[in-house]
């Protein structure tokens, strides 16, 4: 056995040996085993099957002089299992305390459960570094993993104490599209997380900045890859040897059929069939077409490099040829599949082309709508609402709308309200449709009077929301009932929902997210709809960001129809997932299933003392 000055010997050697020559690639293809604890059969990292991620990988090792590395990618590339590599490298042979950034606290512990925890486990270097995570061992839980000179630590950007908490060496931001512009009033979350690497302590130390990329203008990654070398990965044709990098507008296809799908050489013209992309791959070079800073190293990859068997051409044709005609299903292709950032077409909605499409309905609720929602917006003197209908993939029919005049600080506009709000209408069917679920703006005026009829009403879903600050964040927050008369609010992103809305109104054929609107809507309504646009400009901090202004002084039909998306989405994923299953019901006479507790779910108790409407 060692005494106490062999070990601090050994412990003091080891401190000053120098790290080794190993790359991060190299590494991976002599340690990583990828599987999961799910039963599935282990199978050793060969990075080449993913040629491309090879200097990337290499990049991020200690003896790079690079310390910025910048990953823009579309999907089924390999990326973030680039990024577990380099984890794993840094934890065996480079060891320091380490920052893993997801967009979020809950991505963050999702992270490290599906994706850290197994690779620790099926990789044996690394299981013998990292102790088996104890609920009373602070050195290996979740969120935190020791390891002999280091610790990694994994947190969300949206937490500003975790994003600041201690000096770091590593630092991997993974998805930094979705991270909020502002953590906790703090500035921005990656700024906060790089000011951690500065300093004499790590004069060697590593940023590593990957996403998908969002909307032009304002995303991230597109920032910072432009702000590098821009690296494209040139591949040679197979007939003429020429390099390029491959761009979606060299792939063709004959007759509509995506399974041709090939890809034209820009210097012979040759088709060049997918069954060459192996080779084309392995032969592969990332060459710089830009100058760049100095300090940083840019990549770009769409998934038309996505290795053989993974994502083929003729399944991104396939997706490109469906999305087309969608504003929002070809955004995310373009994002997606492309990693490029998506340019809006227009600012805002032309009215007349809306008015233009008005339809009439053979019956109040038009087959297809699976569920009811209303939205409810008050004014200084009076009540405005809406009814919407909603089917598969979200799209939506304005089935009524109607005024209750009157103070709202007193009592019988909001009875009349409730009169309406029970209404059954009438489907093609025959059936008759309540509304399931009702948004009320609380925001503005009467919050008081807002609050005591919802949590009246709340065995019959009616809740409170109200507009929050932030922006980039889901449509619908989790709810609080932090007021007075405890009735369940519900914060809303309405930038979120108003980007939907101005998307879905641009969509041109019904289908996935198309707007039906009614022959009663009249001119007043659809300015109303179309009242505001979204303008770009830079905010300290935060960079460009959209902003909402309005082009004329009313818009309350643009804010019932983002409260009736936000009534939907309260009634939770999986009574929106149940939307086709629900307008077959309704179509055929079959009884339609009972909605969903909305989620996350709070008690929907009627509370004492309480009649039909008010307290008694």
């Amino acid at each position: 056995m060692q005494n106490g000055r062999d070990t601090y010997e050994t412990a003091y050697r080891a401190g000053w040996r120098p790290e080794p020559r190993l790359t991060v690639s190299e590494w991976a293809d002599e340690h990583r085993v990828l599987g999961n604890r799910s039963g599935h059969a282990a199978v050793h990292w060969h990075t080449d099957t993913t040629p491309y991620l090879r200097e990337i990988m290499d990049a991020l090792g200690p003896r790079s002089p690079a310390r910025r590395v910048v990953f823009m990618k579309g999907s089924q590339l390999g990326g973030t299992e680039a990024g577990n590599n380099w984890l794993g490298y840094v934890m065996h042979h480079a060891p320091g305390p380490i920052l893993v950034l997801r967009p979020t606290v809950d991505e963050a512990r999702r992270f490290s459960r599906q994706r850290l925890d197994p690779m620790i486990a099926t990789t044996p270097v690394l299981h013998e570094l990292v102790r088996e995570a104890r609920s009373r061992d602070g050195g290996n839980s979740l969120l935190i993993k020791e390891f002999p000179g280091g610790v990694l630590f994994l947190t969300g950007s949206n937490s500003a104490t975790g994003v600041k908490s201690m000096p770091i060496r590593w630092l991997f931001c993974d998805e930094i599209d979705e991270y909020p512009g502002d953590v906790d009033g703090q500035g921005d979350p990656i700024s906060l997380a790089e000011k951690r690497t500065t300093g004499p302590l790590y004069s060697r130390r590593k940023v590593f900045l990957v996403s998908t990329p969002t909307v032009k203008g304002i995303s991230r990654i597109e920032r910072e890859f432009l702000a590098s070398d821009q690296r494209r990965y040139f591949v040679p044709c197979p007939e003429c040897g020429h390099f390029d990098w491959m761009r979606w507008e060299n792939i063709r296809w004959r007759d509509d059929d995506p399974k041709t799908a090939a890809m034209a050489c820009v210097h012979c013209g040759v088709l060049i069939e997918e069954r060459f992309k192996p080779q084309m791959l392995n032969q592969g070079q990332w060459r710089p077409t830009a100058k760049g800073n100095g300090e940083t190293i840019g990549f770009h990859l769409s998934s038309l490099y996505s290795p053989l068997g993974w994502l083929p051409w003729s399944a991104t044709v396939a997706e490109f040829v469906e999305s087309k005609e969608n504003p929002l299903r070809l955004k995310n292709w373009v994002n997606s599949v492309l990693g490029e950032t998506w340019e809006e077409r227009g600012e805002t909605v032309d009215p007349d082309s809306l008015l233009a499409r008005a339809e009439r309905y053979e019956a109040e609720v038009s087959t297809g709508v699976g569920v009811l929602v209303a939205a409810v917006d008050v004014q200084g003197d009076r009540l405005e609402c809406a009814v919407k209908g909603y089917g598969a993939a979200e799209e939506s029919w304005l089935v009524a709308f109607s005024q209750f005049h009157g103070d709202p600080g007193r009592d019988q506009v909001w009875l009349d309200l409730d009169r309406f709000l029970r209404t059954e209408f009438a489907h093609e069917s025959g059936q008759k449709v309540p509304i399931s679920c009702v948004a009320v703006d609380s925001g503005g005026h009467h919050s008081e009077q807002v609050y005591r009829f919802c949590r009246a009403r709340i065995d019959r879903r009616v809740f409170a929301v109200r507009g929050g600050s932030e922006r980039g964040k889901p449509l619908v927050g989790r709810p609080s009932d932090h007021n007075r008369y405890r009735a369940k609010l519900f914060t809303l992103c309405v930038d979120t929902g108003k980007e939907i809305v101005y998307s879905r109104l641009r969509i041109g054929s019904p289908g996935p997210g198309y707007c039906h609107l009614p022959e009663w809507i009249d001119e007043e309504y659809i300015a109303q709809l179309t009242a505001e646009k979204a303008i770009r400009k830079w905010i300290k901090n935060r960079g460009t960001v959209r902003e909402w202004v309005k082009t004329r002084d009313r818009n309350e039909a643009l804010d019932l129809e983002v409260y009736c998306l936000a009534a939907l989405h309260i009634l939770g994923p999986a009574f929106v997932k149940s939307l086709p299953e629900r307008a077959a019901a309704l179509a055929n006479l079959r009884e339609v299933p009972v909605a969903a507790e909305p989620e996350p779910s709070m008690p929907l108790r009627r509370p004492r003392g309480w009649i039909d409407g008010w307290r008694g």
